[in-house]
């Protein structure tokens, strides 16, 4: 057992030396410029070991954003207050913005994948997006109860809808054709949730 634990102790610094050094060569080098074998060679560690802890380049970016963005929606999540429905949805938004917004580069390489991501990439980002969308359901049915909302309105795909127009103020703000900043995002993002309150709300929320 004394073993063991220090054998799953030796792979766990290990992996925390390979995502360190990945960290730091996407930050310095950016995702394009950084190799499977510079990490390697950073974490002090075989090239080989580094596609068995993170099997690719883009999984291990994605494990990486995972480990620092899951957090973040957890922390929203857990202290979702009472309110409206556009400053409670921003309530979970407002901190990813800001997590993308405090490193573009590497955020503009997680989103251009997100949408296609399969296998283990995919499986990552898998339980922040159920937590996230969860949340936004439950926003949309306490206010449907509350008269924000219309009684018809699915939560699911309020839900849904709400998370693309976060999404789209993503791209909106990591595009350098826009090239807005976090605060201009958060406002542009609160207007078009507004916005959407509009199409759904009942008439005494409109």
């Amino acid at each position: 057992m004394f073993n063991m634990s220090l054998r799953e102790r030796a792979k766990s610094e290990k992996w925390e030396r390979i995502r360190a050094a990945a960290k730091r060569l996407f930050v310095e080098r950016g995702y394009a410029g950084t190799t499977v074998r510079a990490i390697a060679e950073e974490a002090g560690v075989a090239t080989g070991t580094v596609l068995v802890y993170g099997e690719t380049k883009d999984a291990l970016l994605h494990e990486l954003w995972r480990s620092e963005a899951m957090p973040l929606v957890e922390e929203a999540v857990s202290s979702l207050p009472e309110g409206v429905f556009v400053d409670r949805c921003m309530h979970l938004f407002s901190p990813l913005l800001e997590h993308y917004a405090s490193q573009p580069e590497l955020a503009r390489a997680v989103v251009k994948e997100l949408p296609w991501l399969t296998g283990a990439a995919e499986a990552l980002h898998r339980p922040a997006l159920a937590r996230l969308l969860g949340a936004l359901a439950r926003i949309v049915d306490e206010a449907k109860v509350k008269g924000e909302l219309r009684a018809e309105v699915e939560g699911e795909l309020a839900a849904g809808l709400a998370f693309s127009v976060y999404y789209a103020a993503v791209v909106r703000m990591l595009s350098p054709l826009t090239d807005s900043t976090a605060d201009e995002a958060r406002d542009d993002l609160r207007r078009t949730l507004a916005m959407v309150l509009v199409g759904v709300g009942s008439r005494r929320s409109s």
